[in-house]
């Protein structure tokens, strides 16, 4: 997100040169445009790896995206009950678990 919108076409047609073998399918756009393209080629690119969930909290897009997450709540998960215990009232858990 530096803004360097030619830097990020350039590796964004990379990959998808790679995967299509041509440059028909390269990307043009600027701006949000073009990053809504590098989010949906990654979504693509990393299928079934786990990415996902977490890219969808990072963009504040979760609670539009998954039925049932509720913000300010399922950004976080629950800390281990142990890690608590070990952590000699430094921590807390987190709001809602």
């Amino acid at each position: 997100r530096s803004g360097n919108d030619t830097k990020a076409k350039e590796y964004l047609n990379l990959v998808r040169r790679r995967a299509f073998g041509d440059t028909n399918h390269d990307i043009t756009a600027t701006g949000t445009a073009l990053t809504d393209f590098i989010w949906k080629e990654r979504r693509v690119e990393l299928m079934g790896e786990g990415h996902r969930f977490f890219d969808l909290v990072r963009t504040g897009k979760a609670a539009e995206k998954i039925t049932g997450f509720t913000t300010n709540k399922n950004e976080l998960f629950p800390i281990p009950f142990e890690e608590i215990q070990f952590s000699n009232g430094n921590w807390q858990q987190n709001p809602g678990y």
